[in-house]
């Protein structure tokens, strides 16, 4: 068999410019163009002064921007690509800024972040690349940077508080800092896994050499288990919360948050503690009218997990063309069998009377919900006996549901599955972004958007290209 001839041994010719190697019509071009718009004098006033010459800002901008598309997102791996990969030699202009210095600006620079996210929403309007017909809002539960072994109760959390509080006090030996806290202790209330992962983790918090880093730690656990009145917390990330995936397991997580127009352009982005969604559709409609100018025509569409009174409320008293189905009718659109409840009463609008089972039901009273603090209605017909209890904004999931058992909202809430949630197959599948790599909200936050900076991105550069540019 012949094989292409090569050349293993022969001297390489190379052009005077690493530009000269990379193909012209390249994604990192527009990178680089974009990053180059930025603004960077609050870097200037900052590395002002005496000291070492810092790394341009924007350089680091562009490694973890161009490292999003290539899913390479360690900074460690990052700073190697700087040596070895020569668009990244390119973008870093032969300049090699080490892990800690990537890994630093990516955490410490929210503001500068969400701002760049907002001008990739302005490059794509400049291009005439968004289409405000159709926007869609949706979320996704995204796996934290903490595991199971760590996620522990308040019983657990105290103690390892009072071993890190003897290790900064007492020159104490480790053996009977273990005997002392959960030896043979049998009504301490701890499991035997409690006690096996315990001692693992004080055995390696008492080889750290900052244990008072340590403290804060376990401090900021205790805050959030109190605060937010949790069952249990994690000591990797206190800030996480247990959420169901799709493949309904939990695990420690963050619900993202996307808003996508009709050319999968992300509009706007946030990242949340919440288990559901239902709270968030009034915070990411704002975010998207910070970020772009709608207009009377555009239509707005969530899928079921929006689904709630407040929220239609809000787009009635805000002039937002909203579609969105309750849970009952979601399974009969996704063709499912429904076995879902809600709604199903009929209302007479000039008595103010529910009907149920073609019983009237005078409005009798209302009452708060100590768990969630809503207001709910209570409809009661004395003679019969039946009551019938409501949310308070009823009438306005009435009129929604009415309005999305016509065949022009089904196919208007249709328009969903081919905006947003190939927007999140894309993050998760093409770009590898399955699980945060930075640790509490804040900082999750900055990662979310350097995500979706650079998916629009991407987007920008495909849709041009497709239209000759």
């Amino acid at each position: 068999m012949s094989y292409i001839e090569s050349n293993k041994n022969q001297n390489w010719l190379l052009p005077l410019s690493i530009k000269d190697m990379i193909p012209k019509d390249h994604i990192c071009f527009l990178v680089e163009d974009f990053v180059e718009t930025l603004d960077f004098t609050k870097f200037d006033m900052i590395y002002e002064g005496a000291g070492h010459p810092a790394y341009h800002p924007r350089i680091i901008m562009k490694i973890l921007v161009y490292g999003l598309l290539c899913k390479i997102r360690s900074s460690r791996k990052l700073a190697k690509a700087t040596f070895e990969n020569i668009v990244f030699m390119y973008l870093s202009e032969k300049v090699n800024p080490n892990w800690r210095t990537i890994n630093r600006f990516r955490k410490d620079n929210p503001e500068f972040v969400k701002n760049a996210f907002k001008k990739t929403v302005e490059l794509a309007t400049k291009n005439k690349l968004v289409d405000l017909s159709f926007i869609s809002i949706d979320g996704s539960t995204l796996k934290a940077y903490a595991g199971n072994k760590r996620y522990f109760n308040k019983k657990v959390i105290d103690k390892l508080d009072k071993a890190i509080e003897k290790m900064i006090k007492e020159d104490i030996a480790l053996d009977e800092l273990e005997d002392e806290l959960y030896g043979d202790n049998a009504n301490d209330g701890l499991t035997g896994m409690d006690r096996k992962d315990m001692k693992k983790i004080v055995r390696e918090y008492n080889k750290s050499k900052d244990k008072k880093k340590i403290k804060k730690i376990i401090k900021k656990a205790k805050n959030e288990l109190e605060k937010y009145s949790l069952k249990k917390v994690s000591i990797s990330d206190p800030e996480a919360r247990t959420m169901q995936t799709k493949k309904r397991f939990a695990e420690l997580s963050y619900n993202t948050q996307l808003s996508v127009d009709k050319n999968q352009i992300i509009l706007a982005n946030d990242v949340c503690q919440d288990k559901h969604d239902v709270k968030q559709f009034i915070p990411q409609m704002k975010n998207v009218q910070n970020n772009i100018e709608l207009n009377d025509e555009t239509k707005i569409g969530l899928d079921c997990g929006y689904s709630d009174g407040n929220n239609i409320k809000f787009a009635e008293d805000n002039d937002i063309d909203l579609y969105v189905p309750s849970r009952a009718q979601a399974q009969k659109l996704d063709g499912k069998r429904e076995t879902l409840n809600h709604d199903k009463y009929e209302y007479d609008w000039e008595n103010d009377e529910v009907i149920v089972r073609g019983v009237r039901l005078p409005y009798h009273h209302f009452y708060i919900r100590k768990n969630n603090g809503k207001k709910i209605l209570v409809y009661y017909n004395k003679e019969k006996r039946v009551r019938k209890h409501v949310p308070e904004f009823f009438r306005e999931r009435l009129r929604m549901k009415e309005k999305m058992e016509k065949l022009e909202s089904k196919k208007i809430y249709g328009l969903r599955k081919i905006t947003v949630e190939p927007v999140y197959g894309n993050l998760k599948q093409n770009l590898g972004f399955r699980e945060f790599l930075l640790r509490g909200v804040d900082k999750v936050k900055i990662e979310f958007n350097l995500a979706c900076i650079a998916h629009n991105l991407q987007k920008i550069w495909r849709l041009k290209a497709s239209q000759g540019c």
